[in-house]
């Protein structure tokens, strides 16, 4: 069986997997800043690191991603 195709531009990536990972506990975001894949959590946890890497591997076993711990993003009213 031939490896799944994957999109090497991390922001086809993104667009492929945002809406998976978006779903996950614990998950505030996904961004590409600097051209790399970017997943905002809500506080610091392997587990959901390990779920989300889960994701990626199923659609891009080879994706790098970084994880930084931002809280929880909420809407802000414009002023």
């Amino acid at each position: 069986m031939a490896p799944p195709k994957t999109p090497s531009d991390p922001r086809a990536l993104k667009r492929k997997v945002s809406s998976q990972i978006l779903e996950l506990p614990g998950v505030s975001g996904i961004g590409v800043p600097k051209g790399r894949l970017t997943v905002y959590l809500d506080v610091d946890s392997e587990d959901v690191r390990d779920r989300v890497r889960e994701v990626l591997k199923a659609v891009s076993p080879e994706a790098d991603v970084v994880f930084m711990v931002t809280g929880k993003f909420s809407k802000q009213d414009p002023e």
